[in-house]
């Protein structure tokens, strides 16, 4: 995926988000999440994607 289609996927998320709006939120990201888990069908990589995404950036 190049820059441009991730900031593109990534823009259409947030118009998504907004659409749903705050209390709707939660519940459209985990469905998200658990259907690109699906579709990356590799255990260890959901595993080292989900540390990367609780690991803290620098201050």
């Amino acid at each position: 995926m190049s820059d441009q289609e991730l900031d593109d996927v990534y823009t259409r998320l947030c118009y998504a988000l907004t659409d749903v709006g705050d209390a709707q939120t939660p519940a459209v990201l985990a469905r998200l999440t658990l259907l690109l888990m699906k579709q990356v069908g590799d255990a260890a990589a959901i595993h080292r994607a989900i540390d990367s995404a609780l690991e803290k950036e620098p201050a």
